[in-house]
């Protein structure tokens, strides 16, 4: 039984004749142009809903025997093909559909190659599909200029369309390895948001909390963090957390986090306790660099008494019923997970039923250029909604907010109801 590798067909399916292996030999001989090249007989009866996944090229060349050869060429190795003589037609063609690679001519009779190749990385969509350019231009500079484009091969004319074929299957292996790798990665971080999101509680999980939050990750899963744990009664502690760093790598050590939280925050320590406790088993375990900020709320409604540890975060915004403006309670600390003798102090305040207590990442005010700023900028909002219902105070304030500027952090911001 013959093989029935590409090679393989591509032999069995090769038309009668010299085989012709360059342009000029090509249009000599007169042969790949004029007799179209069967295609592969397919394995299986093809399935009227199955979409065709053989390769698309985009062919764009104004010379029409050297596009009539490689749509052959193409054709035998069990590719599609698509052609276009112009620049235009060559945009069109390609935004129709968005082919797996494209064959590009430098020049083109209406625009230059090398032009369209550089517009293309700026569309949504278009900017990863590969680009080999096809010229009669050996200069340095134009093959430079064409790689500076966007260009992932250069091949000079005349063609030898086995050389042709051959970088074309190299490219859309890598192009189809890319995608398979990003694919893998998209799924990776799914999973590993789902697990993020698993040990974050939700206001139905703790019902007790009477909080609501709005978390949105640039990522899917990053460093920002919160939890609410009810401690004794009516006591509740709520943390918002954010480890240094925006990759991915940030969201495992979050996680090392919620457990440490688990073990120490009971009744029988202090939130400052609490602190001093995560940052010392956290310095046995992160690496060099890495840290969290952090504010720690432990809410007594009983006693209506709030206590407040910030470890180099954002300040927490209290809406008092009884008082128009938002006010911010200041706090320092060192961050958590970085100095052995880190300092963490504790603000202590009385709370009345109806107040408000709003808990925030760093992300939510980043969109100005100063953190004070976009403090204040927060506390303009948060008065605009004070007398929403919870949950769209929250929502509405993230989304104002945000539109007012690009959030290209992650962003939490949880509302708390006294």
């Amino acid at each position: 039984m013959q093989s029935l590798c590409a090679e393989g067909r591509a032999e069995i399916n090769r038309p009668p004749g010299p085989i012709v292996t360059d342009v000029a030999q090509a249009a000599t001989a007169g042969e790949i142009a004029a007799t179209p090249n069967p295609m592969p007989v397919p394995l299986f009866p093809p399935l009227a809903a199955r979409q065709d996944r053989r390769p698309l090229v985009l062919v764009a060349d104004d010379d029409r025997v050297t596009s009539q050869i490689i749509e052959g060429a193409l054709a035998q190795i069990g590719f599609r093909a698509r052609m276009a003589h112009d620049g235009q037609s060559a945009l069109r063609e390609i935004r129709e559909y968005h082919p797996d690679l494209i064959l590009l001519d430098v020049s083109l009779p209406d625009a230059s190659g090398i032009e369209i190749c550089r517009s293309l990385q700026t569309e949504p969509g278009l900017g990863q599909v590969p680009v080999i350019f096809i010229s009669g231009h050996e200069e340095l500079a134009i093959k430079v200029a064409g790689f500076d484009a966007g260009a992932v091969d250069y091949i000079t004319k005349p063609l030898a369309v086995r050389e042709v074929i051959a970088r074309v299957r190299t490219h859309i292996r890598l192009k189809r390895a890319y995608e398979s790798l990003a694919d893998l990665q998209a799924q990776r971080i799914q999973k590993l948001a789902a697990a993020q999101e698993a040990f974050m509680p939700r206001p139905e999980d703790v019902p007790e909390g009477r909080f609501r939050v709005s978390f949105t990750q640039v990522l899917k899963a990053g460093g920002d963090f919160y939890d609410v744990i009810p401690v004794s009664g009516e006591v509740i502690d709520y943390v918002v957390a954010d480890a240094s760093g925006h990759d991915l790598g940030a969201s495992f050590w979050t996680a090392a986090l919620k457990t440490l939280l688990c073990e120490y925050c009971n009744a029988v320590n202090s939130p400052r306790e609490v602190l001093h406790l995560v940052n010392s088993a956290l310095l046995r375990i992160l690496p060099q660099g890495v840290f969290f900020t952090m504010i720690y709320a432990r809410l007594n409604r009983v006693s209506e008494h709030l206590q407040l540890v910030n470890a180099a975060h954002p300040p927490p915004i209290l809406l008092r019923q009884d008082h128009p403006e938002p006010e911010i309670v200041w706090g320092e600390g060192d961050v958590v997970g970085a100095f052995h003798d880190a300092v963490f102090d504790c603000r202590e305040l009385s709370i009345a039923k109806g107040d408000r207590l709003f808990l925030y990442s760093d992300g939510l005010i980043d969109t100005t250029d100063s953190r004070d700023g976009g403090v204040g900028g927060l506390l303009d909002v948060l008065g605009y909604w004070k007398k929403f219902p919870l949950d769209e105070a929250v929502r509405g304030t993230v989304n104002d907010y945000c539109s007012s500027g690009s959030c290209e952090d992650d962003v939490l911001l949880m509302g708390i109801d006294v």
